[in-house]
């Protein structure tokens, strides 16, 4: 698989909002291949309406968003699935062959369903893949929707808030899963939180969102206390 060797994303001067009303305007930031950036800022501050707009699900407002030789991995903040509906861990992981799917064309099942193994096994949810994904617990679904956005086939692996509502420990454990799909299959990774320093020593870009603004810069120079100061004026 040939890697990208532009942008993978490029805002300039981008206001993103909803219904022509913009959260946040003039807005920079551009991700490249093998980066790892951290969108982080307070709940409500505006990191999913930069997300969604990247992923194109909304429109930009003004300015410019561009995407190169993107393919994106996307795990939502909530996955609510109806558990009235007999779905498997499985199941849900194997949506995410379905992008592959061309007009007219039924994707190949024994393919996909060997790819969705795959990535459920790299992700360490073989073990509970058979069972209902309403039953698992939260860092056990957290792993299920990463080997499902996995099984696209992603260059760009985009998480909103997969940490939130999960106990210490399994936070540690899905942080360093993603450090090693980072590795091992090259990917490029944006992970929003609302935290500020915990995961530092994984993220090699910050884009701090807050008061309808983005700052961004080198993970090491953003997360000095000296420029969380002066970006937010208050101790996060």
């Amino acid at each position: 698989m040939k890697t990208p060797t532009g942008p993978l994303i490029r805002f300039k001067r981008a206001s993103l909002g909803y219904g022509g009303a913009a959260v946040v305007e003039g807005v920079n930031l551009e991700i490249r291949p093998g980066s790892f950036w951290g969108v982080l800022g307070h709940n409500g501050s505006g990191k999913t309406t930069v997300l969604k707009t990247m992923l194109g699900l909304i429109p930009c407002l003004r300015g410019k968003v561009a995407r190169g030789d993107v393919r994106f991995g996307y795990v939502p903040q909530k996955e609510k699935l109806d558990p009235i509906y007999p779905l498997s861990a499985f199941d849900v992981a194997v949506m995410g062959t379905y992008r592959r799917i061309q007009p007219g064309l039924l994707p190949g099942r024994s393919a996909s369903q060997g790819l969705t193994r795959r990535c459920l096994r790299e992700c360490g949810a073989a073990n509970f893949a058979g069972k209902p994904y309403s039953a698992l617990s939260g860092g056990q679904k957290q792993r299920v929707l990463i080997a499902r956005a996995l099984a696209a086939e992603p260059n760009l692996l985009a998480l909103d808030e997969p940490l939130a509502g999960i106990d210490i420990t399994t936070q540690h454990a899905l942080l360093e899963l993603l450090k090693t799909l980072k590795e091992t299959h090259g990917l490029t990774i944006l992970m929003i939180s609302h935290r500020v320093r915990a995961e530092k020593g994984l993220f090699t870009d910050i884009a701090w969102v807050d008061e309808g603004r983005v700052e961004t810069g080198p993970a090491e120079e953003m997360l000095s206390s000296g420029r969380l100061s002066e970006v937010f004026r208050s101790e996060l």
